[in-house]
């Protein structure tokens, strides 16, 4: 699955990510996110980690991509 957040606010790209995670809770999840900024890139990493994911920031020439992966305890 990937979200592509380039073009978009980085609290509605953590919306879409809470929204996903909260319907699979339990599951195994493996998620790109697509980000701008590193900064924005540091925000959902930290999101996803408090979630119970491991999250992974790969740095591209003008974007990063999060491997946002695991089974999220809470959101």
């Amino acid at each position: 699955m990937e979200i592509d957040g380039r073009e978009i606010d980085v609290q509605e790209v953590l919306k879409q990510l809470k929204e996903i995670m909260s319907s699979k809770r339990e599951c195994f999840l493996s998620i790109d996110v697509l980000v701008k900024t590193l900064s924005d890139a540091k925000k959902i990493t930290g999101f996803a980690s408090m979630s119970g994911c491991t999250a992974d920031i790969d740095t591209k020439d003008d974007y990063c991509i999060i491997h946002v992966r695991g089974i999220p305890c809470c959101t």
